[in-house]
């Protein structure tokens, strides 16, 4: 028969014994998970997919002179402009006044490119008819719309290849593919052409760039 005190000593070897199987297991799957290699991706190669004539190799970095009195993309302002409207769509929200999206972010309320299924009535003062392949779309600032039916509503779509613009709205990155300059705008390129029927003779048009990744 066991005595009081062998009984504590059993009993807190019990305890011990414990202990080290929970630590034991919990460094076992910590080193499992540190030790699992993550995957890295990386573009090894960019090519233009899309036919382009009359493209500059090096653009001129002018592309939102048009717009140069208006606010750059990307800027945060404390406060929403008096009369903005909200528009939600999907999971995203957004106050529209005057041709330019906010997003609200712990700073304040960011100008941003909509995602497409946006839909406002009536166009902004100043937009441009952009006819492509028999259709005829309208942009501004940066962004395509499509007229619904013959309504006075209109949404924001995808940019769609070989569409030429006047103008980029400023914030814009430059992007070189295969030794050519393009503009990047959100995640749409743009190459720089010449364009006679623009003000001053340049365009800009949406064109598609592939990319191959390796994943290592």
């Amino acid at each position: 028969m066991l005595k009081s005190g062998q009984v504590f000593m059993h009993k807190l070897k019990i305890i011990v014994s414990f202990f080290l199987l929970i630590t034991t297991l919990i460094s076992n799957a910590q080193t499992t998970q540190t030790g699992k290699k993550k995957k890295t991706v990386k573009i090894i190669k960019a090519h233009r997919g899309t036919v382009v004539l009359n493209i500059h190799e090096k653009v001129s970095k002018l592309a939102q002179t048009r717009y140069a009195a208006l606010p750059k993309l990307g800027a945060v302002t404390a406060t929403l402009p008096a009369g903005s409207v909200m528009i939600t769509t999907g999971t995203d929200t957004f106050y529209y006044k005057n041709g330019f999206y906010y997003s609200q972010n712990p700073k304040g309320f960011q100008i941003v490119l909509p995602s497409a299924g946006v839909r406002i009535h009536g166009l902004p003062i100043g937009y441009r008819r952009v006819p492509l392949g028999g259709k005829t779309y309208f942009n501004y600032y940066g962004i395509f719309y499509a007229q619904v039916g013959s309504s006075d509503n209109y949404d924001v779509i995808i940019a769609p290849e070989g569409a030429v613009v006047d103008a980029l709205p400023d914030g814009y990155k430059i992007q070189k593919v295969d030794n050519v300059e393009y503009y990047l705008l959100g995640d749409v390129y743009y190459a720089e052409i010449d364009a006679s029927a623009m003000e001053n003779k340049i365009g800009y048009e949406v064109v598609t760039i592939i990319q191959a990744y390796e994943i290592f």
